[in-house]
């Protein structure tokens, strides 16, 4: 089990950050008082750890962040896994411009960028793929399960969290008109229940050991009041944040890290 790796999310941010990087030292001010300010971030980091506390990292040698974007996961784990071979993988080149960016400023010698497509990668035997809400991105019949299955070692492992195609709310879905019709068009793969994700893995070949529905509704009234916050100003967001903060932590103590009115879903496989 790997639950003594400390992953610490959110340390970059400063360096990431758009608003921040145009304001250093405020940034860094920021992120000590106030610790990571994007609540849907901070909540899929808190999951994501969850999981990751199911896997034997300490005992892997090689890992792919598959569609790291701005590279948050990849540094964390390249952090907190030093002896472990991390590669970084996107195919948008303004998220990986970021991603040199900050790993310049890092000089994590373990951390290395690639450009592509999944199949392109030129390293196979991977001990960990993981994906962290990005195959909703993509359609459904160019999901690369397959893909990371030939990419892994016999044994190792893929997870992917995503969306659950059914989402749970707390104030009107009228207030969030522009998120909504956003996921519209960036959300073509959408479309799985959590049974559906578990038999995506095992059609490619792999033996299903962890699934799980998280991301309940007290963690989306957080996200709620965030996104509402944010609309009226960076000090209204940055109020809200503790109580924010709260009930996403609120959320995985009550249900356990798994509930089914969940938003989001996650499924690890092994490959045989």
């Amino acid at each position: 089990m790997s639950q003594t790796v400390k992953l610490e999310y959110g340390a970059i941010q400063p360096l990431l950050s758009g608003k921040m990087s145009k304001n250093p030292l405020i940034g860094k001010i920021i992120n000590k008082i106030f610790g990571y300010t994007n609540i849907g971030n901070y909540a899929r980091s808190l999951v994501f750890r969850r999981h990751m506390s199911v896997l034997p990292l300490h005992k892997m040698n090689k890992i792919m962040d598959l569609g790291c974007g701005y590279g948050e996961y990849s540094f964390m784990m390249a952090r907190a896994l030093p002896a472990v071979k991390l590669t970084a993988l996107d195919l948008d080149q303004d998220a990986l411009r970021n991603v040199r960016y900050a790993q310049s400023k890092m000089q994590l010698p373990n951390l290395s960028i690639y450009e592509g497509y999944l199949h392109t990668v030129p390293e196979n035997d991977f001990d960990l793929i993981y994906s962290v809400d990005v195959f909703e991105h993509i359609k459904e019949d160019e999901m690369p399960f397959s893909d990371a299955y030939d990419k892994l070692r016999n044994g190792g492992y893929l997870m992917v969290k995503m969306p659950h195609i059914t989402q749970s709310s707390v104030f009107p879905a009228k207030w969030f008109a522009e998120h909504e019709t956003w996921l519209k068009h960036e959300h073509p793969g959408q479309v799985f229940l959590l049974k559906d994700l578990e038999n995506r893995f095992k059609k490619a070949g792999f033996d299903v050991i962890f699934a799980a529905q998280t991301d309940g509704i007290l963690s989306r009234f957080a996200w709620e009041l965030a996104y509402l916050a944010k609309k009226g100003g960076s000090i209204l967001q940055l109020m809200s944040l503790p109580v924010c903060k709260l009930l996403v932590k609120a959320d995985l103590l009550f249900t356990g890290g798994s509930t089914s009115k969940g938003n989001a879903i996650t499924v690890i496989g092994q490959k045989k």
